[in-house]
């Protein structure tokens, strides 16, 4: 009883030292259970709220197009916190970031986890470094990925 009270205890604390990677992996790994990948309606940003404002949420459209559907302020503060959730919704997809799009197809294609160590200049021209997380979602009565789930740390130089 008291190993399963432990155990449960460790599920639920996600330690500071983690990397976001880890911490989002963790628990999407917990929600998922036997499924391929748990459902969008299984995402409790209260559950995460240590790294929710480093996370994102992407809907795939019909058209497999992509849509922004959540952007933490830690994200919008990367990308230039002058514009507003849309311009950086629009400008992280379209038509600049085809390197973001093909890592959204590659989660949406594998149906599995994508990681990422990359970089770019922001709207003040600073290099922004940053390491990402993207996972696959579902939806009820929806074939294949419905979303990706993302979460990314970056630091500017």
């Amino acid at each position: 009883m008291i190993k399963n009270i432990i155990k449960n205890v460790d599920k639920l604390i996600q330690p500071a030292h983690k990397r976001i990677n880890e911490q989002l992996l963790s628990y999407w790994e917990q929600k998922k259970d036997a499924r391929t990948y748990p459902l969008e309606s299984d995402i409790n940003p209260d559950e995460i709220a240590n790294i929710w404002d480093s996370c994102f949420l992407v809907q795939i459209e019909e058209d497999n197009t992509y849509r922004y559907t959540y952007l933490g302020q830690d994200l919008i503060e990367a990308y230039g916190d002058d514009l507003n959730n849309k311009e950086i919704c629009e400008k992280l997809v379209y038509p600049t970031s085809m390197s973001l799009t093909h890592k959204f197809d590659e989660v949406r294609t594998t149906q599995q986890p994508v990681m990422e160590d990359s970089e770019f200049t922001n709207t003040h021209g600073m290099l922004i470094k940053f390491r990402s997380c993207m996972l696959p979602l579902g939806k009820s009565g929806v074939n294949g990925v419905a979303y990706v789930i993302g979460g990314m740390k970056w630091k500017a130089f």
